[in-house]
């Protein structure tokens, strides 16, 4: 679930700050868009190799692991959780079956962590009878969620070589990872551009699926293809794959990326980017808020207004609640709560006498993850409650102070906060977002001499720099 307080183009920035340009993308939330324990073209039957390490040399990732197996729904997908010390690394041979515990699956494996980690896999073909050394496959490394294309956007494959001379068979998926369902056009185009074929379908939240590329024109000698999403919400992963029919020797394809995720094109370099995980904090300050009236119930399962569950106790001693909340795209927090009356005393619910709320924890999730301190005040009066305090935040490997100052956040919509800052800073950069109200936030980047100013839509997370 994404807050509203949480444009995802602020997280995109900071990614730009840990990731290589090069295949193989670290992150929190990525997915491995292809995984199989499956039967081919005899004689073939296909594994998959899943390795996965934490980035991390200080602290344990706590992983979970959802499985979008293609042609079903996913909404509740099959869930598996481990735990990596820091800077382990794991392999899972025959992964479908090893780690998911599926005899005969193939989908997309999403992975979220607490920490950084780096994720890839290779399928192969290894018919009965032979020898693991001897087997032929693909990589695939993966990929960022936020690298998704949604209404409007496109990605694009190479590779497609089948039909006349060339004895090759070409496959491609998709995999939906924004939780929304979507409209899809794909067309396949010749070597010159010209468009042979043309398939529009609907995928499903969390939906997979593959095609052979006869799905949407026969044989189509050396081609390319390129998919839109048209309408809906979903966000889609591409990938394409090309197998020899005689020796099952077989290549992976990444889709293309938004021009906007490439520090060449966005102009800012991966030394002079920090980015704001600070959207993690005011994510933790709404779920305090929204929260904090319904703990006088004190169960556990207890649904928020937004259907966010949550565990929540109480400790006499100190005043303070303990609410950990966990949704199922792998975002969780843990907040200590005390609720103060005028007077400073702690109080045990939130009631017409709160007038502040001191708040500690953490949160993590596709934003990073981060520590907090913060008070929230004016709770009792006025039209919005302010929000002033500290954190450390880590995405991707980068690490930075945060700092929320007089963020006034409404009680009521418009959702978007009336005033107020929020400042990262991490080895020399300092990026300041700035609230006025609207649905744009304005923002500053500066590192030594120089200064870049963009502007952040906070109802699609798009940045616009300059």
């Amino acid at each position: 679930m994404k807050s509203r307080f949480a444009p995802a183009a602020l997280c995109v920035l900071l990614a730009l700050a840990a990731r290589p340009l090069l295949a193989g993308f670290s992150g929190t939330d990525v997915v491995i868009p292809a995984i199989a324990r499956k039967d081919g073209v005899a004689p073939s039957k296909f594994y998959s190799t899943v390795w996965i390490t934490n980035l991390s040399e200080s602290q344990p990732a706590h992983v979970d692991y959802f499985f979008y197996e293609q042609g079903k729904s996913n909404t509740s997908p099959l869930h598996r959780t481990e735990t990596l010390a820091a800077g382990e690394t794991k392999r899972y041979e025959n992964a479908v079956e090893t780690l998911l515990g599926l005899p005969d699956a193939a989908g997309a494996l999403r992975i979220v962590s607490d920490q950084p980690v780096l994720a890839s896999s290779r399928t192969y073909d290894q018919p009965p009878g032979t020898d693991i050394s001897f087997v032929k496959g693909l990589f695939f490394g993966a990929i960022p969620v936020d690298f998704a294309i949604g209404q409007g956007e496109v990605a694009r494959l190479q590779g497609i070589i089948q039909g006349g001379g060339e004895s090759y068979r070409y496959n491609f998926g998709f995999v939906e990872v924004g939780g929304g369902s979507a409209r899809i056009r794909t067309i396949v185009r010749g070597q010159n551009g010209a468009t042979l074929g043309t398939l529009e379908e609907d995928i499903a939240p969390y939906g997979a699926f593959q095609h052979s590329i006869n799905d949407v024109v026969s044989n189509p000698g050396n081609a390319r293809l390129e998919s839109t999403v048209i309408s809906g919400s979903g966000r889609i992963l591409l990938y394409g794959t090309l197998i020899a029919n005689g020796s099952q020797d077989s290549a992976g394809f990444e889709m293309s990326f938004k021009d906007g995720l490439l520090v060449s094109r966005a102009q800012i370099s991966s030394e002079n980017v920090t980015a704001s995980a600070s959207t993690t904090a005011v994510w933790a300050i709404q779920r305090a808020y929204e929260l904090a009236p319904l703990l006088g119930a004190g169960g556990s399962g207890v649904k928020s207004p937004l259907a966010v569950p949550f565990n929540a106790s109480y400790d006499t001693a100190t005043g303070t609640w303990t609410v950990a909340v966990a949704l199922e795209t792998g975002q969780r927090a843990t907040l200590l709560i005390q609720f103060r009356d005028g007077q400073g005393q702690v109080q045990r619910t939130f009631n017409l006498q709160t007038a502040s709320i001191l708040l500690k924890g953490n949160a993590s999730g596709t934003q990073g993850y981060l520590d907090f301190d913060l008070s929230l005040t004016d709770i009792r009066t006025g039209v919005a409650f302010t929000a002033n305090g500290t954190g450390t935040a880590t995405y991707q490997g980068v690490s930075g102070a945060v700092t929320v100052t007089n963020l006034a956040v409404p009680k009521v919509l418009p959702p978007y906060p009336t005033s107020g800052t929020v400042v990262v800073a991490s080895n020399g950069i300092t990026i300041t977002v700035t609230f006025d109200g609207t649905q744009y936030a304005e923002g500053t980047y500066q590192y030594r001499n120089q200064t870049i100013h963009f502007t952040i839509d906070l109802k699609t997370g798009e940045v616009t720099v300059g």
